[in-house]
């Protein structure tokens, strides 16, 4: 039997309408799925896009640094290259003697060195010293490129003779303390008079003095031998006019000076 097509479209209507799904609501819900999946998908484009675009920049930033550093590179061999011809051209030119300058350069360097270390030491026994020298018990000065500790006459001395006197022995002794820290230092103890009297005689006693204070430093005060030696000068290295009081009494002396071990600076 055949159906007519307005009896068929009567039929599906009436199935519509008796499952309760109204046609209107179906089409209504396609869309906005249909619409929430464009937006996803729209979303996703834009987290991919901004994803990429990222991760250009990255690479491009990673490439600019990489030209950068070849670039510096480049730049300092270039200028390294420069200076290497600069110094040869100017070597070439001065021959033995840019070569002499610059070993001349390096000698100084190294002799600069070594007095920064002879000076340590001066340092180091001006410091060990000071308590003695604030005390007045003895003078510490740099003459004629010594470091001089310098005991006045007077205090160890009767005039003209050159018997250690007991008020100079506690002073000694405490010198001796100092000294005996620093074994590896030498140190020449030199006696000094003014110039009353003949020369011969002064230089017997210049000696003779400085001979009594090694004696006790060695025997009472324990100072290694190796350390000390024995010098007189009589009255030729004076420090003060020997035409008053005053000064002779300042130029009977004896001092203890530090002897530079040269090979701290020709080693």
């Amino acid at each position: 039997m055949t159906l007519r097509p307005t009896l068929i479209a009567a039929l599906c209507c009436l199935m519509l309408i008796g499952c309760g799904y109204p046609k209107e609501k179906h089409f209504s819900e396609l869309e906005q799925e249909r619409t929430n999946g464009l937006t996803q998908l729209k979303l996703a484009r834009e987290k991919a896009a901004e994803k990429w675009a990222l991760e250009h920049k990255k690479l491009e930033d990673q490439t600019q640094f990489a030209d950068g550093q070849k670039k510096r590179g480049d730049d300092l061999e270039r200028e390294l290259l420069r200076t290497k011809k600069t110094l040869d051209e100017a070597t070439a030119k001065g021959g033995n003697k840019a070569k002499a300058l610059a070993n001349c350069s390096l000698e100084r360097r190294d002799l600069l060195d070594k007095l920064n270390k002879v000076g340590s030491v001066i340092a180091k026994v001006r410091s060990a010293l000071k308590s003695m020298s604030d005390a007045g018990k003895l003078q510490i000065k740099l003459d004629r490129g010594f470091l001089i500790i310098a005991l006045q006459g007077d205090i160890l001395f009767d005039t003209g003779k050159s018997k250690l006197k007991e008020g100079a022995k506690p002073v000694l002794l405490e010198l001796a303390a100092v000294l005996k820290l620093m074994p590896s230092r030498l140190f020449q103890v030199a006696g000094h008079t003014d110039s009353t009297g003949k020369d011969e005689r002064n230089w017997e006693l210049s000696m003779a003095r400085a001979w009594s204070v090694v004696g006790f430093m060695l025997k009472e005060g324990g100072v290694p031998p190796k350390t000390l030696s024995v010098g007189g000068y009589g009255s030729y290295q004076p420090t003060a006019s020997n035409d008053d009081d005053p000064g002779r009494a300042t130029n009977r002396r004896v001092e203890f000076l530090l002897v530079p071990n040269l090979t701290e600076l020709f080693k």
